[in-house]
């Protein structure tokens, strides 16, 4: 007989395992790349030597004094630990109606733990490519109305709105173009559309995003927190050393990311950082789609190569690039993976009682559920090493 007992005992014994293998190396190939860290974790915080500088080698004649080498600068800091979590849910007539007959019961468990892995992904994914703050939609220029008020969002979105809610929109290039005062005056669900209380200001910008304004910072530190004016508290006008990499295109009309502008880049992106540290390149569909007609039309030799995880992409300037639908339009990334990690207190896990059980009846349901969590915050210790191309166009293409 097959009991809530079996259930539980399959999940932790079973399942865990390659549920924590597929949520970590299975959603992102950065995030394949970097390691884990639970040695910095203290407490509720992450505490993390911010580094920049290199220890120097210095000249000298034969019978004088010894050079001095230059001492690394570390800063330390202390960054809280997000909370993420994944639920499962199983109703108790599903439960019963499987428990006769044992691949039914195992057909119905792995339904529901894909289920959890595809949504945990796909929150991870969302939180890899921000900025710590929660993402409520995007959308692009033409989804305003002439007025500039009123914005066709996609339906599964239109959920995240209501009315009287503060929020702060954002260009593809991080610049915020809406008024402090800004809220949602109207929402409507069968058109799903949302209406500003203030209408937006003329933008070059093709795509936006939609962030909550009074944030609480519970989600996991992205990327593009690295490239914020204070990355982990971290004022980086007293420690301009620190900086990464960031060009945005300037011009008074877009420009398609195309090879040529990525070799700007990245030429610019060397000089900054001495070298050529990035070891992957994230950046949207659209972005690479460009890279690759233009690599294509200047008969350029196009090397496919498979990148941690088992992912596919082509390499450019010997750097292997891969397109992800979360990433920001018109944006490139040039990362060192080596330079982030994950620290948290442990691996992903249930939430146990005190008697170690964690499959409990949801209160006034005929339902079970179980939640798995992990303490955790994305970090990069050498912010100095990463660049960022931003401001392109996402959609328009060059002849």
């Amino acid at each position: 007989m097959i009991t809530i007992a079996t259930a539980e005992n399959a999940l932790k014994n079973i399942y865990l395992e390659s549920v924590i293998y597929d949520i970590n190396k299975k959603t992102n190939p950065f995030l394949t790349m970097i390691e884990e860290n639970t040695k910095t974790a203290s407490g509720r915080n992450a505490r993390i030597a911010i580094r920049c500088g290199n220890s120097a080698i210095g000249v000298g004649t034969e019978t004088g004094a010894l050079p001095t080498g230059n001492t690394d600068k570390q800063i330390d800091v202390s960054v809280p630990l997000k909370n993420l979590y994944g639920t499962f849910q199983i109703s108790d007539k599903a439960l019963k109606s499987a428990s006769i007959d044992p691949n039914a019961f195992s057909s119905l468990l792995s339904g529901e733990m894909e289920n959890l892995v595809s949504a945990a992904r796909n929150n991870l994914t969302t939180m890899l490519y921000g900025n710590g703050k929660q993402l409520l939609a995007a959308f692009n220029v033409t989804d305003f109305n002439s007025g500039r008020t009123v914005i066709q969002l996609n339906a599964k979105n239109i959920g995240n709105f209501s009315n009287g809610l503060s929020v702060a929109i954002y260009g593809a290039n991080g610049i915020k173009v809406n008024s402090a005062s800004t809220t949602i005056s109207a929402v409507s669900t069968s058109s799903n559309t949302i209406t500003l209380s203030t209408a937006l200001p003329a933008n070059k910008n093709d795509r936006f995003y939609i962030y909550r304004s009074n944030d609480d910072g519970s989600f996991m530190n992205g990327i593009d927190s690295v490239f914020e004016n204070m990355p982990y508290g971290l004022n980086l006008d007293a420690n301009p050393e620190l900086s990464p990499y960031k060009y945005s295109e300037g011009s008074s009309d877009l420009k398609i990311l195309n090879e040529e502008e990525v070799m700007d880049f990245f030429t610019r992106y060397e000089e900054h950082c001495q070298s050529m540290p990035a070891d992957i390149i994230l950046t949207s569909s659209t972005v690479k789609k460009a890279i690759f007609e233009s690599l294509r039309n200047t008969h350029s030799n196009i090397s496919v190569t498979e990148l941690a995880g088992g992912f596919k992409g082509f390499t450019f300037n010997g750097i292997p690039v891969y397109s992800d639908i979360k990433c920001k339009g018109g944006t490139l990334y040039a990362l060192n993976s080596n330079s982030f990690a994950i620290h948290q207190l442990g691996d992903w896990d249930w939430i146990k009682d005190d008697n170690g059980s964690f499959l409990h009846q949801i209160a006034g349901t005929p339902t079970y559920g179980a939640t798995l969590t992990r303490y955790c915050d994305l970090i990069c210790d050498k912010p100095f090493l990463q660049g960022k191309c931003s401001n392109y166009s996402a959609n328009k293409w060059k002849d």
